[in-house]
């Protein structure tokens, strides 16, 4: 996906090809089933397959395209290491089977077993391999590779939360040298988890399983939020990346830890946000982590913005690349992030306790939760955790997307109600209301959920809820600057000019007597033509990207089955499009 560390997945089979064989055999198969044993090509695997683009097609592909080696990969998925994991257990499951059998004293009983033991040896190698191969867009592929074998370890063996295993794995060193391993690409492999997807059991499931599977969700989201990270970046093996933050039983102390005695093998190492990454950032000498302080991972982010502009790098699509910049331009976007880079250490919201690196999920949607097929309360494992850092919590709070809606929402301790005339409705309306009453006592239950057993998620989001604040939007602004353009990030920085004395009494500065004046400023003249270009800004942007999202979206993509009647919507629009475009070009230009 755009936006997004987008994986291939191979699913390996294990299947019997001979009853009398000490080794099984494996047959690689696509997403659609399809065996890969006797295909002599496989460019479809390579390829982003899951949709279309109505522009920059061929750009969005070469982000999505790796070549590997397919064979390689399945010989690596036969060997020992998949298998012995498999066969180990099938061993100790017959040795129990073995035992109870002893005990059985009539001969036909022991015939009884003996055929339904065979039965369930075949349905043990019969489990799946799961192989992952980040693409391009997904960043760095030995940093994200080595840190989600990595994270998932920490969370399954340390936290005791339930996520795949991995049973085998490469990266590329930290050194910069091409990957040597048979495969040519980083890769993982794992056992693909128990359970089914939430989505398929969604609609089946009553209010009272799915607040169930929300007080769940919680208890998971409270052990990850109870743990004290050193600093701020992404998991890795000490093995790996010796000479980076260290992590110690004393460091993490938490009364979620499993395991102390492993603490010891993993470290805090560089980010592995693609942003620090794709589209020639790779090649950029600026700081990834890992960090120490909040203010110092913010500022990393600046900076990292104020080399993008520098070296002219954006990783948008042609169509929302707006008004090319020349060299006073970038030198006017880059003193704005300076300007910021001086109120940092000042503007970090409070409470201290939001700002602390904490380890979350950012992506809990259907597709990502796997429940047990009897209980859909009970989750059986979370997939997806590649994106996961340490970051600050107040940046990360939010509703997971599988409870979160659309609907207009009460916040805080209210409790949702029908509306007055709800008796004077017609049964479709009133079908249509309670839908959307269900929507918002669920996204509700979560949040009274987390205020209770989770009380810092609740706080931070609190915290960025603050409308007079203009701390509150800054921070999640910053990472795309680069990108969105200096004129909403020079509007935040005259808001925290206007309200410098009321961020800093927020953040108890006024009462220690330690309030410092604003670094910069601005005068009247200045302001009153900034909210001038502002405000034609807002409107041509607004009637762009209003347009874009009915031809066509942020990024233009399609699934297979819209593709060609969009692509032709998309083309009898498109000079109106450019148009609009355009009159974004024109504020930029006078900007």
């Amino acid at each position: 996906m755009y936006n997004g560390i987008s994986t291939r997945a191979l699913k390996a089979h294990l299947s019997i090809k001979n009853s009398s064989s000490k080794s099984p055999y494996y047959s690689l198969l696509s997403s659609g089933k399809a065996e890969l044993a006797n295909t002599s090509s496989h460019e479809h695997l390579f390829q982003y397959t899951s949709g279309r683009w109505l522009y920059d097609e061929q750009l969005q592909l070469e982000r999505r395209y790796v070549k590997f080696n397919v064979e390689a990969l399945r010989n690596i998925a036969s060997a020992s290491t998949v298998l012995g994991a498999l066969w180990r257990e099938g061993r100790r499951r017959r040795r129990e089977r073995r035992k109870k059998k002893k005990k059985k004293k009539k001969k036909k009983k022991k015939k009884k077993k003996k055929k339904k033991k065979k039965r369930r040896r075949m349905l043990l190698l019969e489990e799946e391999a799961i192989a992952r191969i980040p693409n391009p867009n997904a960043g760095s592929s030995r940093y994200v590779v080595a840190s989600e074998v990595a994270s998932l370890d920490f969370l399954r063996n340390v936290l005791d939360i339930p996520v795949p295993e991995v049973v085998a794995w490469s990266s590329s060193p930290p050194s910069g040298c091409p990957t040597t391993n048979s495969v040519g690409a980083e890769y993982m492999l794992m056992r693909r988890v128990k359970g089914r997807q939430l989505r398929d059991v969604w609609e089946s499931m009553s209010e009272a399983q799915r607040f169930g599977l929300v007080k769940n969700v919680v208890a998971i989201e409270a052990k990850l939020a109870r743990v004290n990270m050193p600093g701020y970046g992404n998991l890795y093996y000490k093995d790996c990346y010796p000479d980076v933050m260290a992590m110690t039983a004393d460091t993490v102390a938490s009364p979620e830890l499993r395991a102390d005695s492993i603490i010891g093998k993993f470290v805090l190492g560089p980010s592995t946000d693609r942003l620090f990454w794709v589209d020639r950032r790779g090649a950029l000498e600026i700081d990834r982590g890992p960090w120490k302080t909040a203010a110092d991972y913010l500022s990393a982010i600046a900076k990292r913005e104020i080399a993008c502009i520098r070296n002219h790098i954006t990783n948008e699509p042609c169509l929302l690349n707006f008004g090319q910049k020349d060299s006073a331009a970038r030198t006017a976007h880059i003193h704005l992030l300076e300007q910021l880079l001086t109120v940092i250490p000042h503007i970090l919201p409070p409470p201290p306790q939001i700002c602390r690196p904490v380890l979350l999920h950012h992506d809990l949607h259907m597709d990502n939760i796997f429940v047990d097929s009897a209980d859909p309360t009970n989750i059986s494992g979370i997939i997806d955790w590649q994106a996961t850092s340490t970051a600050p919590l107040f940046m990360q709070a939010r509703f997971p997307s599988v409870f979160d809606c659309e609907d207009p929402y009460p916040w805080g301790a209210v409790q949702p109600q029908l509306p007055d005339d709800f008796d004077s409705l017609s049964e479709q309306e009133k079908a249509e209301v309670n839908e959307q009453h269900d929507r918002i006592r669920l996204k509700k239950f979560y949040e009274l959920a987390s205020r209770k057993f989770n009380p810092d998620i609740p706080r931070a989001m609190d915290a960025m809820r603050n409308d007079d604040d203009p701390t509150s939007f800054i921070f999640h602004l910053l990472g795309q600057t680069a990108v969105n353009e200096p004129i909403p990030l020079q509007e935040l920085l005259i808001q925290i000019y206007e309200k410098w004395d009321l961020i800093c009494a927020r953040r108890g500065l006024e009462k220690e007597k330690h309030n410092p004046a604003c670094p910069f400023s601005y005068t009247p003249e200045e302001i009153s033509r900034h909210r001038q270009t502002a405000q034609l800004w807002a409107e041509a942007y607004n009637e762009f990207s209003n347009f874009l999202a009915q031809v066509g979206g942020k990024d233009g993509w399609v699934s297979h089955d819209e593709f060609e009647e969009a692509l032709r919507d998309f083309n009898e629009r498109k000079g109106m499009l450019q148009e609009l475009r355009m009159k974004v070009d024109e504020v930029l230009y006078v900007f």
